[in-house]
């Protein structure tokens, strides 16, 4: 390998492959330490979907079936994000905030603030997977879910939650 190759492969690693996904579930590690409640209730999402054969292999079905676990994952990156700021550039010329802004103005959005802004979000510094999970009509978080669409970027990407 290259010096080249070697350099392509770590830039790789860092913005986008192993070490984001790897970092994810470090902290998925850590809040499941810190709130063992939720630990509770995401084991017992695994033994219902998944069951006590540990040698079985997971299906599609089975990973549709853990929302609880979805949940628990997108509020882990709702408070640490990896990918925290996001790069855009503008399609055309616009006005954004009273200012004048060309085609191709390249943007960085700050993700991780608007993720815990308190105009978006229902107690914002509370960890909560629920705000994430089968939001019922006349539940807490139902205006939050409608807001979520455009306020939680998981990876860069807008989030389309059911």
């Amino acid at each position: 390998m290259t010096d080249k190759d070697i350099c392509m492969i770590i830039l790789d690693a860092i913005l986008g492959a192993t070490d984001t996904t790897a970092n994810l579930f470090c902290y998925v590690a850590y809040y499941l330490e810190h709130y063992p409640e939720v630990k509770q209730r995401l084991r017992q999402e695994f033994d219902k979907v998944v069951g006590n054969d540990l040698t079985r292999p997971i299906t599609y079905k089975d990973l549709d079936g853990l929302e609880y676990c979805d949940a628990v994952i997108k509020e882990v990156y709702r408070h640490s994000p990896i990918a925290f700021v996001l790069g855009r550039i503008s399609a055309q010329n616009d006005n954004v905030g009273g200012y004048d802004w060309p085609e191709g103005t390249t943007f960085q959005i700050l993700a991780s603030a608007i993720m815990k802004h308190e105009d978006y979000w229902t107690e914002p510094e509370k960890f909560d997977p629920d705000r994430f999970y089968k939001v019922e009509e006349g539940d807490k978080y139902l205006l939050e879910k409608k807001k979520i669409k455009n306020t939680f970027q998981m990876f860069g990407e807008n989030m389309i939650l059911n």
